[in-house]
């Protein structure tokens, strides 16, 4: 591509400088006959304007008007000069053999007493010459007792220009040889920024590079050297509320786009940033940026940077429901292992004839729930929390934690769907009895549902030893110190828990002494009392 480029440059400049050459050669030979028709019509006019030539003239007198003619010859840069009679016989000539010959030109516009130049071929060679009448004592109304023809030939005309050819080849070796230096640089940038592609090759490389740029399922957003956004394809604008993306670059300020100022601010610096998330409107999106990289494949930061996104809402809604069903069916596996531990205890006390102290059992396992049971009937807004609290306290039953639940009534409403709700509820709680199954006596958990306008807070803490230090982010996806093989995977629980909250614009603390985690959301509109 780039030795391409630079022979069309060269083969341009070279041409250049030939029409250039070619226009200086027929300027200078304009030049040159223009300078020779002035040269002779001025010292045809001075000769025969002259009275001692006029006079010399009118009594034929070669001798004394060939030396005049020679002198003059050898002073001025002239062919000859011809002085003739009226019916055109030399008297003077440069070849002195040629006196008394006929003259070979026109003499008519002469004779009319008119001076006159004309390129004619006489016996010295094709010249330039001027003829011009000689009047009697030089008056200008005399009578015409002669005529006089000065001249200069086109050879030397022709070898006055060939004095000039060194300058016109000299100006053409020099734009020559710029152009040379011109094509070396135009091909040493080209290769610089095509590498060995050729044109066919770079066009294939385009119309691939725009086919996968539109194509992409993940959004693609290339910044300059200042932080300014400059190409980016559909999927990033659909993500980012950019205009429609359109061929060539564009320079747009990414904290003058309405977007999530931490992620403006990322783009503006250009930090690095590998697997971030960011919630932007209602999109929980992945985040990773790079330096720009050269076609050798090294980073050149004065490239600018690229950024991938990815769309991680639907995946965090299917991730969310699963984990919401293996809450549930956790709390459902419990429970119906702590019913079945119960009605055992019943059948044995009926078939001991111990009434009462089935009646005592029957009593205890209801007063501590009846209240959140009646709820559940009651609030059908909060069924799935409440119902899903319920389960756990059979889970921290079987676990051998005490749980303890408050929440406000009326059940504050959660502005979450019901999947996310339970994911977020059962994720907190499961965590949490995690930690306080593993640790010293006793073992506790408390869990608390309220609202303060206008807000809703959610509040678990346990006595566990709290998050691993070595973590340093226990809500990033992936971190978790379980075992590989715990059913629901490893570090996804509380992940979702804060893209959820994030989501939904609330907010997400830890305090330690004990371990707590209060999630406070914005209450639904019709939550908040009048």
């Amino acid at each position: 591509m780039g030795g391409r480029l630079a022979m069309v440059s060269l083969g341009v400049v070279v041409l250049v400088a030939g029409v250039l050459a070619a226009l200086m050669s027929v300027q200078l030979s304009d030049s040159g006959q223009r300078q020779a028709e002035q040269v002779t019509r001025s010292v045809a006019e001075t000769l025969a304007h002259e009275p001692e030539v006029a006079a010399l003239v009118g009594t034929r007198d070669s001798d004394a008007l060939q030396p005049m003619v020679e002198a003059i010859l050898a002073d001025a840069d002239l062919s000859f000069v011809t002085i003739m009679t009226p019916d055109g016989i030399r008297l003077t000539h440069r070849n002195r053999d040629e006196i008394g010959e006929p003259y070979l030109g026109s003499r008519d516009e002469a004779l009319a007493g008119q001076t006159f130049t004309e390129v004619y071929g006489g016996t010295l060679g094709p010249s330039v010459r001027t003829i011009a009448p000689i009047r009697r004592d030089g008056a200008d109304d005399g009578e015409i007792v002669g005529l006089v023809s000065v001249g200069v030939t086109l050879t030397a005309v022709q070898a006055d220009l060939a004095a000039r050819v060194p300058l016109i080849v000299t100006a053409a070796a020099g734009i020559v040889g710029i152009g040379i230096l011109g094509a070396l640089y135009v091909r040493r940038s080209a290769r610089r920024v095509t590498g060995s592609y050729t044109p066919s090759e770079l066009a294939r490389l385009v119309e691939s590079y725009e086919t996968v740029l539109h194509s992409l399922r993940e959004g693609l957003v290339v910044t300059d050297h200042r932080g300014r956004i400059v190409l980016y394809n559909d999927e990033a604008a659909d993500l980012l509320g950019l205009p429609p993306a359109a061929q060539g670059q564009v320079s747009l300020d990414p904290r003058e786009i309405d977007m999530d100022a931490a992620l403006a601010d990322g783009i503006a610096t250009g930090r690095r940033m590998v697997e971030e998330t960011v919630v932007t409107g209602d999109r929980v999106l992945l985040v990773n940026q790079e330096e720009a990289r050269d076609l050798s494949g090294r980073r050149a930061p004065e490239r600018g940077r690229v950024m991938t996104l990815r769309d991680r809402s639907e995946l965090q809604a299917l991730l969310g429901e699963l984990e919401g069903v293996r809450t549930l069916s956790d709390t459902l596996r419990s429970q119906t292992h702590e019913h079945g531990n119960r009605l055992h205890a019943l059948l044995a006390l009926l078939e001991l004839g111990r009434v009462d102290d089935a009646r005592r059992l029957i009593v205890a396992s209801t007063e501590e729930r009846q209240d959140l049971a009646d709820r559940l009937v009651a609030d059908s807004d909060a069924a799935v929390v409440v119902a899903l609290l319920l389960g756990k306290l059979d889970e921290a039953a079987e676990r051998g934690v005490a749980l303890e639940l408050h929440v406000d009534e009326p059940t504050p409403a959660l502005p979450l769907a019901p999947g996310e709700a339970v994911t977020v509820v059962g994720n907190l709680v499961d965590n949490a009895l995690d930690a306080a199954s593993t640790g010293a006596e006793p073992r506790w958990v408390r869990a608390s549902l309220t609202r303060r306008v206008p807000d809703v807070a959610i509040e678990v803490s346990d006595s566990g030893a709290g998050f691993d230090p070595n973590l340093a982010d226990p809500f990033a996806f992936g971190a978790s110190t379980k075992p590989a093989a715990v059913p629901g995977g490893r570090g996804v629980g509380l992940a979702l828990v804060r893209d959820i909250v994030a989501a939904h614009g609330g907010t997400l603390r830890v305090t330690a002494d004990p371990t707590t985690i209060r999630v406070v959301l914005p209450a639904p509109v019709e939550a908040v009392p009048a």
